[in-house]
């Protein structure tokens, strides 16, 4: 084993948590499941991330902090660090009889399954449900799919943007009379991780009482579906389609996004009754709008959405959406600057709220240490673990086979020599990106800062040596 890998007591080092003594396997990828067990981890539980040496994940060749992708770089993708924090990493090939007894083994003497590949895969290594109730009769075990577990659609592929289709989300967003609009991040996996979180905790408290374990089916597309009830219920009750209307709101004017001052800047403004649009006006200066009888009452002013929408553009142009935002809500008048990912790292009520938790990363991955979004939770008696970063490749492979499983070191160094398990790919490619000038002329980036590292260490001094 290689000697660098520290070594673990089951919660990241740290202890503590209100699931402290919850033991979680979990073979996923990319975010749904990965998502999902995060927040467990932050609670405390000891998440096992289970990776295969033969298959590497993309979030570990893409994405590679600075676009370093000589020596280790499998040990250096941004994503993965983001959805993997607080977790134990090890190596198993499932294709080996012996990799996969090994899992069996190991889901044995754990709490929670958790996987999100197709039923067809599952199926294929023998880990469905009936197969894990035989080694482990409590066992509750976690099936995020697509499309469910069951059904014609069950082993169908699926990415975020299929299942945005399939649940009808992308159908409702849009501007007016244009295509359906999906959102630039994987809004379906968030959803559907969530949804995980609430249904182990329900499953976890279901066994306390009761002594059983269950199977849990996370649809990801139906997580989704169920964040647009009214669109559902509009058509189930009155037979009417959803219009897409953009920024727009059925009720309110001005409902919309506006420019302001300097590149690619914008606040979000809603005004909903006549108090508000007489706020708007005394910090837009313009008691002209406010004296005009044709902008009086909200469905006048809805009539005449698009020249306000034009107006109030203009108005807003010249303005520091901060400054703004700050004047319209001292005003009565909700409003809000359109963050960017540099405005949301810096900005000082998130900071004040300790939302970023800076992470020290292995000193052999190059990574200084950097902050990661922490939840939008706090429990006062219970709080989250210090985070850990995400584990090394092969990270906990001796914790895990020689502390739980009690192989022995000659075992594990076999296991190794055989290539059971193993602490780098097998066939390590990593993506390559264009250089960062070729990017922002490709239009894959609006800009970017060469001295970010010294921003961030700033803003973001690194934690004391544990």
């Amino acid at each position: 084993m290689d000697s660098r890998f520290r070594g673990n007591d089951g919660n990241g080092g740290n202890g503590g948590g209100p699931l402290r003594g919850v033991r979680v396997v979990e073979m996923g990828q990319l975010i749904a499941i990965p998502f999902a067990m995060k927040l467990l981890a932050d609670m405390g539980a000891q998440v096992i991330r289970l990776e295969s040496t033969g298959r590497l994940e993309s979030y570990r060749s893409d994405s590679v902090y600075r676009n370093e992708i000589h020596g280790e770089f499998w040990n250096r993708g941004a994503n993965f660090y983001e959805q993997n924090r607080n977790k134990l990493g090890i190596t198993l090939d499932l294709g080996r009889s012996e990799g996969l007894e090994l899992l069996r083994r190991l889901i044995a003497v754990s709490d929670v399954f958790a996987e999100n590949f197709t039923p067809r895969v599952i199926k294929n290594f023998g880990l469905e449900y009936s197969e894990l109730r035989r080694i482990k009769p409590d066992i509750i075990m976690v099936s995020s799919t697509g499309y469910g577990f069951s059904g014609p659609w069950a082993n169908f592929g699926a990415t975020g943007p299929a299942t945005e289709g399939a649940s009808g989300l992308a159908y409702t967003t849009g501007y007016r009379g244009g295509p359906p609009v999906m959102a630039e991040i994987p809004y379906v996996d968030y959803t559907a991780g969530e949804h995980t979180v609430f249904a182990v905790m329900a499953a976890l408290m279901s066994r306390l009482r009761t002594g059983q374990g269950q199977f849990i089916d996370v649809s990801q597309t139906q997580a989704a579906a169920a964040t647009i009830p009214e669109a559902l219920l509009d058509f189930a009750a009155n037979g009417r389609e959803p219009v897409r209307i953009g920024n727009a709101d059925p009720v309110m004017a001005p409902h919309g996004c506006y420019p302001c001052a300097g590149q690619d800047r914008w606040i979000v403004i809603a005004v909903a009754d006549d108090s508000e649009w007489q706020g708007l006006c005394r910090v837009m200066g313009r008691q002209d709008w406010a004296a005009d009888r044709h902008f009086s009452g909200s469905l006048g002013r809805w009539r005449l959405r698009e020249e306000l929408d034009a107006m109030l553009a203009e108005a807003t142009a010249p303005w520091d959406a901060h400054r703004l935002m700050a004047a319209l809500q001292a005003a009565g008048v909700p409003a809000g600057a359109v963050l960017d990912s540099k405005d949301l790292l810096f900005d000082p009520h998130l900071r004040q709220r300790g939302f970023y938790e800076v992470v020290r990363h292995h000193p052999s991955t190059g990574m200084p240490p950097l902050p990661y979004a922490g939840r939008p939770w706090k429990l006062s008696e219970t709080p989250a673990v210090p985070p850990e970063p995400a584990p090394l490749m092969g990270e906990h492979n001796d914790f895990v086979l020689r502390e739980l499983l009690g192989l022995t070191a000659d075992e594990v160094a076999r296991l190794e020599g055989e290539g059971v398990i193993g602490y780098a790919p097998a066939d390590p490619r990593p993506v390559q990106r264009p250089s960062l000038d070729e990017q922002v002329r490709q239009g894959r980036m609006l800009r970017y800062e060469t001295d970010f590292p010294e921003q961030v260490s700033r803003a973001y001094p690194p934690p004391p040596e544990s």
